[in-house]
C-alpha cells in the first residue's frame, strides 16, 4: 500500500481485504498517511472484504478529522453500521 500525493492531500488507496491478515500491514500505511501534512484521504474503493480489524484500523486513523474516508461500499457502510460504528466512521461520500 502506498501513499499518493496529490496537489491538496495524501491519498492511501488500499485493494483487496482489510481483514485481520492484513491488519499489521494496513496499520503501517495508515501511519504513513497520518506523518503527511494538511488533509488526508482514505479511499476504499478497491477494498473487497473488511473485517472488525479493518474498521476498528479506519476508526482509529479517522479520529483526529483530518482523514476523509471515500470509495465506500453500500456493503462496508452496512458493515460499520451492523456493527454499531457508523457515528464514528464519516463518510465524505454521503
Amino acid at each position: 500500500m502506498e501513499v499518493t500525493e496529490l496537489v491538496d492531500r495524501h491519498v492511501l488507496h488500499p485493494e483487496g481485504d482489510l481483514t485481520i491478515f492484513e491488519a499489521a500491514e494496513f496499520r503501517e500505511a495508515l501511519l504513513m498517511l497520518s506523518k503527511h501534512e494538511g488533509p488526508l484521504e482514505l479511499n476504499v474503493s478497491g477494498v473487497e472484504r473488511v473485517d472488525s480489524s479493518g474498521i476498528q484500523l479506519m476508526i482509529a486513523a479517522s479520529h483526529d478529522g483530518r482523514l476523509a474516508i471515500t470509495g465506500m461500499t453500500d456493503s462496508l457502510r452496512d458493515k460499520i453500521a451492523g456493527i454499531g460504528c457508523a457515528h464514528l466512521v464519516k463518510d465524505y461520500e454521503k
